[in-house]
């Protein structure tokens, strides 16, 4: 879509009258292109100066993958969020009539970052084990990671549709694990609830193992979607899933300056091709 710009119109036709030459008067107007909206589903802030300054000397991912769009394409970007926290909460937001909805459906580019804090099991939750932890054993570890995928499936059908035949560039970051710190970085941590029994080590290989599973699903179901992946995942934890957070990529829970440049950067190889064009 294009809109007219007035005053470009204006300017023409009295340069048109000041050259004296009646052949320029026509009816030439001047367009630009509707900025390009970049729409990111997940634990956002929704308030603009959170949004830029989310931490000290940080610039958000998102606030930079959205200048990289401007930048690459060559126009105005706009960045808008759908702030939630987990996949259901997503897909309950854009599912019925809403702001939310009316976010996706205006997307040209929409990032789905919502996950991690699924990732482990919880009972709470009635999917898959009904047991906090290591006491989450057996098969039901699988099958709350299959219904999971289902629910992501109906998140990805329903922005699709939203968006309907629109040319549109859709991404999903993989959830990095921010789990597995050691009790001298995080005491109130995961690890740090089994240290005096002796099983830290046991309790690592399980969370690293639970985000395994969860990142291999995520990637499968957005890829047979049709949602180009940013693996964040093994970016930020390492090729085996292993790597500590604190303090290189992570401060007090949330990313730090590099965290936010690193997942940047990644996002920085979406191919933008599907809307090069509009």
């Amino acid at each position: 879509m294009r809109r007219r710009l007035g005053i470009a119109v204006a300017l023409v036709l009295a340069l048109s009258a000041c050259s004296g030459n009646s052949d320029t008067d026509t009816d030439t107007v001047a367009h630009t292109p509707d900025p390009v909206r970049v729409v990111v589903i997940g634990s956002v802030p929704t308030d603009e100066p959170e949004r830029s300054k989310p931490c000290p000397g940080c610039t958000a991912f998102w606030t930079q993958f959205a200048r990289h769009v401007g930048a690459e394409l060559r126009t105005e970007t706009t960045l808008d969020a759908v702030s939630v926290g987990s996949v259901q909460e997503a897909l309950k937001a854009v599912s019925g009539p809403g702001a939310d909805a009316d976010k996706v459906a205006a997307g040209d580019v929409v990032v789905v970052t919502v996950g991690a804090l699924q990732a482990l099991p919880d009972p709470e939750t009635g999917i898959g084990c009904k047991a906090w932890f290591l006491e989450a054993k057996g098969p039901c570890l699988a099958e709350g990671v299959k219904t999971y995928g289902k629910i992501y499936d109906e998140l990805y059908a329903t922005i699709k549709a939203l968006r309907g035949d629109e040319p549109t560039v859709y991404v999903q970051t993989t959830s990095t694990n921010s789990n597995i710190s050691p009790p001298s970085e995080v005491p109130d941590g995961l690890l740090s609830q089994y240290t005096e029994d002796g099983r830290e080590a046991e309790a690592k290989a399980w969370a690293v193992a639970a985000y395994d599973r969860w990142s291999a699903m995520q990637t499968e179901h957005a890829k047979a979607a049709g949602f180009q992946v940013v693996d964040t995942y093994h970016a930020a934890n390492g090729p085996d899933g292993t790597r500590d957070l604190v303090p290189e990529l992570n401060e007090d829970g949330r990313l730090n300056a590099a965290g936010h440049d690193l997942f940047a950067s990644l996002l920085a190889g979406v191919d933008l091709s599907a809307i090069s064009d509009r």
